[in-house]
């Protein structure tokens, strides 16, 4: 091992790499069976170790005036393809609007044209003023529709006497549903129709029925519809043909 490294560290003498009189130090010590220090077997694989080879500058200059000639990779966007973009961008602006229109008008089309009627099923008083109720639920249109609540008030000139709240759902085309509800009496309004002691005039009752619906599943709306009482009450009585079309 000392011989091999004798003879390299001749070889980095003669081709005058290093600090020769270092060199000449540790070749002496090796003769001697001196050892030889980590720092000094450093040193030597230092210089045995290949450098790197350099690459002229001439070379450089070529390679860069080289590199500078080739064409960019993405050349600019001519101002024909521009404006094609921005009429393509244009029309899915409007295709999306055509359709958001008309999700927003089917689905207000199906809310508009839903059919309820009282279930006859049994019914739990709540309190004194109220009960439960049940209603049946008919979507008769070709497309689904979602409301939150049908809601019935009864008015006797200008005060709510009677009210019923339905709670809503999402009913599939063509299909129907018995949903629950709360029937209440406004007692204070009835109590203040008998202290009058006037005979009740059904001519100065009304009916409203609103079914509350949102758009896109937030946007509140609601569609109201005023009947008669005695309209309304013979409307349940009889209903008309085309009243409730989803079942018997």
């Amino acid at each position: 091992m000392s011989e091999d490294l004798a003879g390299i560290i001749e070889e980095l003498i003669k081709s005058g790499k290093g600090d020769t009189v270092r060199l000449q130090n540790i070749l002496t010590a090796i003769k001697n069976s001196e050892p030889v220090s980590f720092e000094d077997h450093q040193y030597i694989e230092t210089l045995t170790q290949p450098q790197p080879s350099e690459v002229p500058s001439d070379t450089m200059q070529d390679v860069t005036e080289n590199v500078s000639e080739i064409p960019s990779t993405s050349p600019e966007i001519s101002e024909p393809a521009k404006k094609s973009r921005s009429k393509k961008y244009a029309s899915i602006g409007i295709i999306a609007a055509i359709i958001i229109i008309a999700y927003v008008g089917l689905d207000v089309y199906a809310v508009n044209n839903l059919q309820f009627r009282p279930h006859h099923g049994q019914q739990t008083a709540i309190s004194d003023t109220e009960i439960t109720i049940q209603t049946d639920a008919c979507n008769p249109s070709y497309f689904p529709a979602t409301f939150t609540t049908y809601e019935i008030d009864a008015y006797y000139n200008s005060d709510i006497i009677e009210k019923a709240t339905v709670g809503g759902s999402t009913l599939s085309p063509k299909s129907a549903a018995t949903l629950d509800g709360i029937f209440a009496i406004n007692k204070q309004a009835v109590n203040k129709i008998g202290q009058t002691n006037a005979t009740f005039d059904p001519t100065k009752a009304t009916i409203t029925t609103t079914v509350g619906a949102p758009i896109f599943g937030f946007i509140p709306y609601s569609i109201d519809k005023k009947y008669d009482a005695l309209d309304f009450q013979n409307r349940i009585k009889n209903p008309p043909p085309g009243t409730f079309d989803c079942f018997p």
